[in-house]
């Protein structure tokens, strides 16, 4: 009877995970919109260009739209930030929830991970 449980609750787990989606945005207009993001679950693409040295967040670049993006890695684990600071990536992918902080929009990630580098 408890394995039946736990086995339901880790399942009912897995597909709330699963059902999170994270809408790619534009960032041309990121900035100038931040209203329009407040609180949604984003995703985008960038070239790092910085990471703060007590690795709680970082800054991604979108050549396109020349934008800078501030990230905050508040969520991650510790050791997830150490990787990201050690592998030394150059384009990462950034999902998490949009947030305006002091006037400016940031993006309070839940997860970071390698992009593809494929050229258009």
């Amino acid at each position: 009877m408890m394995l039946r449980i736990t086995l339901a609750v880790v399942m009912l787990a897995g597909l709330a995970n699963a059902s999170v989606n994270y809408q790619s945005i534009d960032t041309t207009n990121f900035a100038s919109r931040a209203a329009a993001y407040e609180g949604q679950l984003v995703a985008v693409t960038g070239q790092l260009c910085a990471i703060n040295a007590d690795g709680k967040s970082l800054r991604l670049f979108d050549k396109e739209s020349k934008a800078l993006i501030e990230v905050s890695l508040n969520h991650l684990s510790r050791s997830q930030r150490r990787e990201l600071m050690m592998t030394g990536v150059g384009r990462v992918a950034v999902y998490g929830k949009a947030e305006v902080r002091d006037g400016k929009l940031i993006i309070d990630a839940h997860k970071v991970s390698l992009a593809s580098t494929r050229s258009v």
